[in-house]
């Protein structure tokens, strides 16, 4: 029951947390693994993989270190803990996939990585691998905001939400949504913190980090290809899942998404990409055109839409030049 009531909490907020499930053995192992990892990747590694040997970020704020798996094998225990299983197969179905898995290591710094969403759709986790308290880098969180426009559409004087910072004890694991508004809190103390992030799909999601790579820690091809497809389904929910940034294509997901029963039911049962199960209540599945549209400020919508407009009119090559003369 407690945990039913958790994953009812993940699909009302986008966000639920776990104190520590994991045995303290593996979760001292794991806290060596981590120290060993960034003692020999000081500044981790860059997105080809490369040792980084200066401390600027080639991501936001962080030094990040993406096989972890491959360079300390203690790490793929986490994929196998039963809780882990549960929820992914609760949300994403039995063969879910990973898609990334990796460390991100945060220094002292004084800028915040602002709220935005990954995509929609899918399931994510984070694993905190330090005692982390407010201002210590922490990823922050706006519950029920995977039900409202993304958050450059948004004008937060208007919306009575405030960021819930994930902190806590090392082993905390906090489950997520992608198209939850998350963001990454400032450092302000000398205490370097660390956390470990994983993105899962369901059986259709690509299984490659942010790198590009290919991971394998999950189900095999011939799962995925032995489903059939509905390729409008298959083309309307990527096409709109990998455009989650953009106010006209994100709305149109959520509209079939929660209001479009018949064709949304058809989708989660080919495991289209960027989807997950649905919660399997009225109340907590429902989706209010009233209040995303309340929430939205049209004048950030018009304008972006106009300047997204001009740069595709004009080109990289262009803008580029054109940045070039303002310097």
């Amino acid at each position: 029951m407690l945990q039913e009531n958790k994953i009812k909490s993940l699909y009302e907020d986008g966000l639920v947390n776990f104190n520590s499930f994991f045995e303290k053995d593996l979760l001292q192992e794991l806290v060596v693994a981590k120290e060993n990892l960034f003692n020999e990747y000081p500044y981790g590694q860059d997105d080809k993989l490369n040792k980084k040997t200066k401390s600027d970020f080639v991501r936001p704020g962080s030094y990040m270190i993406w096989d972890v798996i491959e360079k300390k094998p203690v790490f793929a225990k986490i994929l196998e803990n039963k809780f882990i299983k549960e929820i992914a197969t609760r949300v994403l179905g039995a063969n879910y996939t990973v898609g990334s898995f990796y460390i991100r290591k945060t220094p002292k710094i004084n800028e915040k990585l602002n709220p935005h969403i990954d995509y929609q759709g899918g399931l994510s986790f984070s694993i905190l691998l330090d005692d982390i308290n407010l201002n210590q880098g922490e990823t922050f969180f706006y519950k029920e905001s995977h039900k409202l426009p993304p958050p450059s559409f948004i004008d937060f004087k208007k919306i009575k939400k405030i960021p819930h910072s994930i902190t806590g004890k090392v082993g905390d694991t906090f489950f997520w949504f992608p198209d939850c508004w998350h963001g990454r809190n400032i450092n302000s103390n000398e205490k370097e913190t660390t956390i470990l992030m994983c993105h899962l799909g369901n059986a259709c999601y690509p299984n490659s980090d942010a790198t590009g790579r290919k991971v394998n820690y999950s189900i095999k091809e011939k799962d995925q290809n032995s489903l059939k497809r509905n390729k409008v389904l298959d083309y309307i929910f990527e096409f709109c899942g990998r455009s989650s940034n953009n106010f006209f294509t994100h709305l149109i997901y959520c509209l079939i998404y929660f209001k479009l029963d018949k064709i949304s039911k058809d989708a989660i049962d080919q495991k289209t990409i960027f989807t997950r199960n649905k919660y399997g209540n009225k109340e907590v599945d429902n989706f209010s055109v009233k209040n995303y549209l309340s929430s939205t400020d049209f004048l950030k919508v018009i304008s972006i839409t106009f300047k997204t407009i001009i740069k595709k009119i004009l080109g990289k090559k262009v803008i580029s030049l054109i940045k070039k003369t303002q310097n």
